[in-house]
Order: structure tokens, then sequence, then C-alpha cells
């Protein structure tokens, strides 16, 4: 095991009182939970009670929302952690519970581990990263603390971005189109670690992806934005272009899924391909999106209430609770032996295939379903703005 340290539970307190240093971390309380997020039907059953589950989740509720501020800290290795005297840091909010139990269980350590000296120093700085830069997991857990920094930075609270010049080269791009004037400072996390007097760990706007309206407000705000006229709402996203030799599962008979998708009136997209403005603009007026479970279905995250979403195969129950959260209907169709392809931790080639005429009436239906709606109907009624942040 791991020495880490759990700074949870630390006092909360005003901006004022931990900018100045008094606690040695500390959270600042911005927003109340903004209530019960109820689960939605599936499009149709489907078998799996641990997918059941985990769809049907009642009575939770979107997190209260807050900074975690920290002082005299070291940041570095390839995801920028924290450690404080030397210990790494994990706290709710700013961090998935995954990370805990990678670090609890000592699980590639060479991913968030690091023993480079602090070789540069930093009076304050924002972290939002850590070790996992699948795209999926940076859209669910880094990009949204883009919107909480920007909201942050209006209010008076100003610091640089810190980043490991490894991290993706679309992470620096995103933040820098999202805030224009956010400063980002960058470090070598194989030579280099840095000392930060305050560090500042902005909430993911979820606990467990269970989502806070701050966020359904932002990117709804960002999707006005977008032009709506012209250019296609139904999208079958292709994962044909990131397959690698290490990926652990692979629909065999991709081409014929893909080819129905096109009869049916998709767009075949491969979000990998484009830029994230082009990404972006393209899932903000989705009406239909569908694919194989992973993280460009993710991309739904931007997508409008009434959005029908097809998953071929399932993981994780971050699919559902994005659905839930933004009001889309979500269908899975597992492979046609019956068993959901799951990720593990060692690699294992995990083949499978979509039965077609399944695919095809399940998709068909939920294509009938968004051409009877006006999926983008309502939005410009709604709030473009999140609330006041108390600080």
């Amino acid at each position: 095991m791991v020495a880490s340290v759990d700074i949870s539970d630390c006092d909360r307190v005003s901006m004022s009182e931990a900018l100045a240093g008094a606690h040695r971390a500390a959270r600042v309380p911005l927003m109340a939970s903004s209530g019960r997020i109820p689960p939605r039907p599936m499009l149709w059953p489907c078998d799996g009670d641990l997918l059941n589950a985990l769809h049907d989740q009642d009575s939770v509720v979107a997190p209260d929302i807050d900074l975690m501020v920290a002082h005299r800290v070291v940041v570095g290795g390839g995801g920028a952690h924290v450690k404080l005297d030397d210990v790494l840091v994990y706290a709710e909010g700013p961090y998935p519970a995954y990370i805990k139990y990678w670090y609890d269980n000592d699980i590639t350590p060479q991913a968030w581990d690091f023993r480079a000296p602090a070789r540069l120093s930093l009076p304050k700085a924002f972290v939002i990263t850590h070790f996992n830069y699948v795209w999926g997991h940076w859209l669910t857990e880094m990009y949204p603390k883009l919107f909480l920094i920007r909201a942050l930075v209006q209010a008076g609270v100003v610091a640089p971005l810190l980043l490991p010049a490894s991290a993706p080269a679309y992470m620096t791009r995103i933040a820098r189109s999202l805030i224009p004037d956010l400063e980002i400072v960058t470090y070598n996390s194989l030579h280099q670690a840095v000392e930060v007097g305050t560090v500042l760990l902005p909430h993911m706007l979820h606990r467990d992806y269970h989502f806070h309206d701050f966020l359904r407000w932002e990117l709804e705000r960002e999707a006005l934005a977008w032009p709506r006229a012209g250019g296609f709402d139904k999208l079958f996203v292709s994962r044909g272009g990131v397959r690698t030799p290490e990926s652990f599962r692979e629909m065999e008979n991709e081409a014929e899924i893909e080819g129905i998708a096109q009869e049916l009136g998709l767009t075949l997209l491969r979000p990998e391909t484009l830029s994230w403005s082009e990404q972006a603009r393209i899932f903000s007026r989705a009406a239909v999106v569908a694919g194989e479970f992973g993280s460009g279905l993710h991309n739904a995250l931007l997508s409008p209430p009434g959005c029908q979403v097809v998953s071929l195969n399932w993981l994780v129950e971050v699919q559902s609770r994005i659905g839930n959260f933004r009001g889309h209907d979500v269908g899975y169709i597992l492979p046609d032996d019956g068993r959901a392809r799951l990720h593990t931790i060692e690699p294992q080639k995990q083949p499978f295939r979509i039965d077609p005429e399944d695919f095809r009436r399940k998709l068909g239906f939920a294509v009938e379903r968004a051409e009877a709606r006006a999926p983008m109907a309502g939005w410009d009624d709604g709030p473009i703005v999140g609330p006041g942040l108390r600080l």
C-alpha cells in the first residue's frame, strides 16, 4: 500500500480564511446541491442485474460544490498529483473515488507516484488533472472543473493552471478556449516537481457521476453560442480509428453495424479526427447518438434533453448517469451472447458481436422517437448562467 492522506473531511471555511493559510487544508463552500436526480426508464428492457441496478438508482442527489485549498504542497508526476509533506493527497470532490483505490492497492504506481525534485515554485495554482487521461475521464472528471475555474476567476480568485507538459495537448487548447485569459504553466514531470504555496483543487461538479446543475447551465450556455442551422443531428460514434493492439474489446462485425446505422440516417463520426469546437458543436445539437460504449459516446454529456442514446455493450454506469442528468433516453444493446464486456486491470482480449437485426430494430425505434420530438426545444427558455458563488 502506498501512503496517502485523505483530506476530504477538512474544515469548511470562507474563501478569505482558506486563502490566508491558517489551515493546512480547507474546503470553501461554493454552491449547495442542485437536488435530486431521478432515474429515467431505459428505451427497452435490458438483461443484467448490475446494469439495471446502477441505471435505476433512486434517491440520489447532486453534491454540494466546493473548492479545496491546501498550502505548502508539492505537485508532480504525469498527473500533477499533490503531496503534503511527501505524502500523496486524496480528496473527495476534486478526485474520483477510484484514485484512492489505486493508491491504496498500489495499482500501476508509475502512473501517479513521483520522486522528481521540486525545481520550480509558484505562489498559487489551480490543479485539475490526475493520471487518467482517457478522453472520457477528462470529459467527466476534469473538463467540468474549467467551468468552476472560469466562475472563480470572474469572482476575483485568480491563479495559473498547472499542467504536466506530457498531458495531452487538447487540455491546454480547451482550457484556453474556455478561459482565454487563463495563464497555463507546465513542467517536465520526468525531471521536475513544483512547490506551490497555495494549491486550488476545484470540484468535479459531480459525485460518482451524479452531476450538479451548474454544469448543465454552463454546457447550455456554451451550446447556445453554436450555430443551430444545417449539419446533421444523428450520429454513430465509430471506435474504428482508436483501436490499438492493447484494446481489450473489439466489435467483430463493426463494419456491418456501421452500415446499418448509415442506412437509418446516422452520420458516421470519428470524434478524434475533429477539433473540440467541432465536436462540441455537433454533439450539442444531436438528436440521436449511437455507438460502442466508450469515451466517444460520453460526448453526449453535451447533448440536449430528449437525445436518444444507443450504447453497444456496457462497461459501467457513467452513460446512464449522463443520461439521467441531461434528460436523455438511453438504451443498451449487449453482445449477442448476452454478456457485457467489462474492463479488467490486466488487459484481456474480449471480442464480441452485436446482433444486426436486433440493432436495426432498436436503433430504428430510437430514430423514430427522435424524429417525433424537438430535442432543442426549451433551451432558450432556461438559465444560461449558474447561480452566484458564495465566496
